[in-house]
């Protein structure tokens, strides 16, 4: 499933509506040619609408932090949503899965879903795919699969792309795998979440530094990191549910 390079957007640069414009000086703000909505949560929209809950989970291959568990993006989502979603009950758990590509996801998220039965999965993956590299067409099924399998379930999905640093990118080759992903969700009408080319945009107009080998400075940019992905997921969520509803589905 190759797809062919007229296919590869850079980052969500086809769109159908934009996310509602950051306040002015929002440290976190990105431009609308980075994060767009183009996909529904319709799915998502009739459990709330039915259950009056919004059950979340987040699978990543992350190594699980409890110290900054409360400062981390799942924790913050869940904030954000419940105040975003006043009388709902907003619910985010995380199934960590560290070291595993996107194909060796599989099995322990569909069981995670099964199990849990969220109404809606972000999945979190291309870093592992990218540090071994895996081969695109592989990884390009795994997400197909994924995709497929959740919603099987009877569950929406995000996919979110992996975190950006120059350090990183000039060792790891990134950016075919942030396009796979883009192309992938697209012909599957999933929402691609572009964590990689927020990062880059913060990154690169000075507002957060990553990689220091200062634990204060790397905290800060936890905090700072976590805290905008958290707010911007959380406004895009809700974004794409009042859409699904504003056209009926």
């Amino acid at each position: 499933m190759k797809p062919a390079a007229a296919l590869l957007p850079a980052v969500l640069l086809v769109a159908t509506a934009a996310v509602a414009q950051q306040p002015a000086g929002d440290p976190c703000a990105v431009p609308e040619s980075v994060l767009t909505i183009d996909a529904h949560l319709t799915r998502t929209q009739s459990w709330v609408k039915k259950a009056g809950t919004l059950p979340i989970l987040v699978v990543n291959t992350a190594k699980p932090n409890p110290a900054r568990g409360e400062a981390s993006y799942p924790a913050l989502l869940e904030k954000e949503l419940a105040a975003r979603l006043p009388g709902r009950q907003v619910t985010v758990a995380v199934r960590n899965l560290p070291g595993a590509t996107a194909h060796e996801m599989l099995p322990a998220m569909d069981a995670a879903v099964a199990e849990q039965r969220p109404a809606l999965v972000v999945w979190q993956v291309g870093t592992v795919d990218a540090m071994r590299n895996a081969g695109l067409d592989g990884f390009g099924a795994a997400l197909a699969s994924g995709i497929a399998q959740t919603h099987a379930r009877g569950s929406d999905i995000v996919i979110m792309d992996m975190q950006y640093s120059p350090q990183t990118s000039q060792l790891i080759t990134f950016q075919p795998y942030v396009d796979y992903v883009e192309w992938v969700t697209q012909n599957n009408d999933v929402f691609h979440f572009p964590r990689y080319e927020m990062m880059r945009t913060w990154i690169e107009e000075g507002r957060v530094t990553v990689g220091s080998d200062s634990k204060e400075d790397n905290l800060k940019a936890f905090t700072f990191v976590h805290g905008c992905v958290g707010r911007l997921l959380a406004q895009t969520i809700s974004a794409m549910l009042d859409r699904t509803a504003e056209n009926g589905q």
